[in-house]
């Protein structure tokens, strides 16, 4: 299994949760193993350690499908 750091980049846009339900949009600022400093668009900054509280941002979904 990866880590976060081997998965995310500095500047991608990713979406945390802290409940498993509603998410935040916002971009990884900082690798610090073993996980992701995120930015949220509030400007709130978190550490994120597990891989059930990330996933990849709407930018990256559309980049994927090709789709606009």
């Amino acid at each position: 299994m990866k880590r976060l750091t081997e998965i995310y980049k500095i500047g991608q846009r990713v979406e945390i949760t802290f409940d498993g339900v509603d998410w935040l949009t916002g971009e990884v600022i900082r690798l610090a193993h073993p996980g992701v400093w995120v930015q949220t668009e509030d400007g709130r900054s978190w550490f994120v350690t597990n891989t059930r509280h990330i996933r990849y941002g709407p930018d990256k979904a559309k980049d994927e499908t090709g789709s606009d």
